[in-house]
């Protein structure tokens, strides 16, 4: 083996270890009540990707994927659900937080956050057709997130932007990225 190509072959090495690899964002701090019990949530890392269509010329879809078609914690529909998070008093949950219902496809739950048009021409940002609204009343040291429509039947999920300002899952900061999600489903 030639001197150069081991090198270079152990500089590949060195760089795919596990000391070089991307810290996994923490998890969000929510938790959760379902009428007055308390609700673990599913947490789970969800993945940026984009799918093309035609290969490429009719557009791209991208989106957020949990793994598994439906969440394992479950509602039932038209019961009262709330969030509790540790955010500070200075910040507005409005501004920092995303609640969305998912969308199944085949074994994977998405968030669509944009269409690119076919050949490319312009993007589309589809996210805030999937938000849930809710309201924010400061508790204590929490902020209660009460949906403000009972929740209908589907998966959902909730999460914290990265940045202050977006509460969409803009997730994994600049370009996308994965991202940590509390999801949950509803029967």
């Amino acid at each position: 083996m030639h001197r150069r190509s081991f090198l270079l072959s152990a500089a590949a090495v060195g760089l795919a270890s596990p000391a070089f690899a991307a810290k996994a964002p923490p998890a969000p701090d929510f938790s959760a009540t379902a009428g007055d019990a308390p609700l673990t949530l599913e947490i789970q890392v969800a993945a940026f990707k984009q799918q093309m269509k035609a290969m490429g010329y009719g557009g791209a879809d991208v989106f957020y994927e949990l793994k598994g078609a439906a969440s394992p914690v479950r509602l039932k529909a038209g019961q009262t659900v709330s969030f509790l998070s540790k955010e500070p008093a200075t910040i507005d949950p409005q501004q920092r937080i995303g609640l969305f219902r998912l969308t199944t496809v085949k074994a994977t739950r998405r968030l669509a956050t944009g269409k690119v048009n076919p050949l490319g021409y312009g993007t589309r940002n589809v996210k805030n057709q999937a938000a849930v609204a809710f309201t924010a009343v400061r508790e204590g040291d929490l902020w209660r997130l009460t949906p403000t429509e009972a929740l209908t039947a589907g998966e959902y999920g909730l999460a914290l932007a990265p940045n202050l300002g977006n509460n969409t899952w803009g997730w994994g900061g600049r370009g996308g990225g994965n991202q940590p999600v509390c999801a949950f489903g509803v029967d």
